[in-house]
């Protein structure tokens, strides 16, 4: 059976940097079970794994656009130190917000100035190409 929109898809995968770097994989832990077309995996996995069968391995190449986009600049927010927590009020710190949408998202305290903080809302691999070593474990 193929992998359509519809169909939930069973996989095995690793993803990694340019450099090699193991961003995150399954290989010592369960595999990831998700339904093909509703956006639940990057866009860019899920483009290529379309039309691949059961047993099928494959590399791909996850050019920016299709991982998790280019660095925005609009992401970049700066927040009056009174807003936040004074732990939070360290370079590196993560810090979690309520999204547009209403879902939590998380940023990193990139500055800490004399009256506000920077943090950065772009997600962590935004501006990568990432690359993924994916074996499809089962398609239902």
């Amino acid at each position: 059976m193929k992998i359509t929109d519809g169909k939930t898809v069973i996989i095995d995968y690793t993803l990694s940097l340019k450099n090699g770097d193991i961003i995150e994989t399954t290989r010592d832990d369960e595999p990831v079970t998700y339904v093909q077309g509703t956006g639940e995996v990057i866009e860019g996995l899920e483009q290529a794994v379309a039309g691949m069968e059961k047993g099928s391995k494959k590399d791909i190449v996850l050019p920016v656009d299709q991982a998790f986009g280019k660095h925005d600049p609009e992401a970049l927010l700066e927040i009056p130190k009174n807003e936040l927590p004074p732990e939070s009020l360290v370079p590196e710190t993560i810090i979690h917000a309520n999204g547009p949408k209403g879902q939590t998202i998380n940023g990193k305290v990139v500055e800490v100035k004399e009256e506000t903080v920077i943090v950065d809302f772009n997600h962590p691999l935004a501006g990568q190409e990432l690359y993924c070593a994916v074996h499809i474990i089962d398609v239902q």
